[in-house]
């Protein structure tokens, strides 16, 4: 496999009409208290105390918990969402489990999710890939880059800006003579008798120059420091949390809405609780659906909501009883929620749990319970987004793998368990 890795800053190609956009929970989700909720079985280890007092409970076709805000969220969001339940990641380590859940494979060398996207639909963007958590691979078909900050944004925009006053920085404008200087120069030089490797590296680098232009573009759209989106601190079975989910949002939707970039990770950390389960999940769980309002109105407000794909997983679940200190430990079955407005394809739950929360088997084609169907894994998951995506054929022309997990109709409207 010897993917070409694209240019940095190349001419920027039509804007694609689709979006993609990845949260990652990181430490494995209690999807028992979210989109796949069991109560306890008698003769069995407790699996969720708050099914000694509640039943599930149920919006549309979806079951949930009824715990934190999860009622508020399927209200909402339910006939916009597929919830995929049953996906075993095959592992308890969150490094493979990670890997295995956004790259959809469980060894290196594939790309996530998102930088196939980035790399299919828009690879001479200069932010096509951006990164604000969560794990992220290229394999070598696209740049990404890495925000921790919306401020370190506007100084990679307005690089001769002072961040403290706003003021140009002392030297700026020798440094924007030079610049053209350079531009007058390099046009010289293209003008003049060069070699075919010569003329290809000064048409590259041209063309990262006028990227500048590009990103000016996106410092004009982001807000001043007092409308930034700031960290938020809370308390979750006594421990402090401390998130930036919704900065991550803000950045990711700004950089959409500049053009300049279809595809961003974000991820929201803290749910390995083995100790203290239900209060950190509910804790957690609650904030997600917070973000997720923030999300969803922000984009709404920027015209961009009706272009996304927001895909919501995690490393992988958790036990199927509450441990000593009343947490729970790794289990690698878990699921995967799918959000698009207006989508065709919501108000559906692919895949199936017993009363202990093991996979069952489905049929690939019809996706209904079967004892000689499939139980599925991410590779199937990320072999039908490809599909939906459209990002199939690429795939396999870059040289990847994608014959792993056969793609399912997930996208079937008229299809579930």
């Amino acid at each position: 496999m010897s993917p070409v890795m694209r240019v940095w800053g190349a001419q920027q190609s039509s804007v694609p009409d689709r979006l993609l956009v990845t949260l990652q929970l990181d430490g494995g989700v209690d999807v028992t208290m979210l989109c796949d909720p069991k109560l306890n079985v008698s003769g069995e280890p407790k699996i969720n105390h708050w099914a000694d007092l509640s039943e599930i409970e149920q919006v549309g076709n979806i079951q949930y918990a009824p715990v934190g805000n999860n009622r508020s969220l399927f209200e909402r969001y339910g006939s916009d969402m597929l919830v995929i339940n049953g996906v075993d990641s095959q592992t308890n380590s969150h490094e493979t489990g990670k890997l295995f859940n956004w790259t959809g494979a469980n060894g290196e060398g594939q790309p996530s999710m998102s930088a196939l996207f980035a790399a299919a639909q828009a690879p001479d963007q200069p932010l096509a890939y951006s990164v604000f958590g969560g794990l992220s691979r290229t394999a070598g078909i696209i740049g990404y880059n890495r925000f921790d900050d919306l401020s370190v944004l506007r100084g990679l925009t307005q690089p001769n800006v002072e961040p403290w006053s706003g003021e140009m920085k002392r030297w700026s404008s020798e440094i924007e003579r030079a610049q053209q200087a350079v531009d007058k120069g390099s046009a010289r030089m293209l003008n003049t008798n060069v070699s075919l490797r010569e003329q290809q590296s000064l048409e590259r680098f041209n063309s990262a120059r006028e990227s500048r232009k590009d990103l000016a573009a996106l410092a004009d759209l982001i807000p001043a420091e007092e409308d930034i989106v700031q960290r938020e601190d809370f308390n979750a079975g006594g421990m402090l949390f401390s998130s930036n989910l919704k900065q991550q949002m803000q950045s990711a939707l700004l950089v959409f809405q500049s053009g300049l970039g279809v595809a961003a990770d974000l991820s929201l950390g803290g749910f390995d609780s083995h100790d203290e389960n239900e209060p950190i999940q509910e804790a957690l769980l609650s904030h997600l659906y917070e973000a997720l309002n923030f999300f969803w109105d922000t984009a709404e407000s920027l015209g961009l909501a009706d272009r996304i794909l927001l895909v919501i997983g995690s490393d992988f679940g958790r036990t199927n009883f509450i441990n000593e200190t009343n947490g729970k430990d790794h289990w690698p079955i878990g699921s995967y929620i799918l959000m698009e407005q207006g989508a065709p394809w919501g108000d559906r739950v692919i895949g199936a749990t017993d009363d202990l929360h093991f996979a069952r088997a489905i049929n690939p084609e019809t996706l209904r319970e079967s004892t000689t169907g499939i139980v599925m894994t991410p590779h199937h998951i990320h072999a039908s987004i490809r599909d939906y995506l459209g990002l199939t054929q690429f795939a396999n022309e870059a040289g990847f793998d994608t014959n792993v997990g056969v793609p399912l109709p997930l996208f079937d409207p008229f299809l579930s368990t």
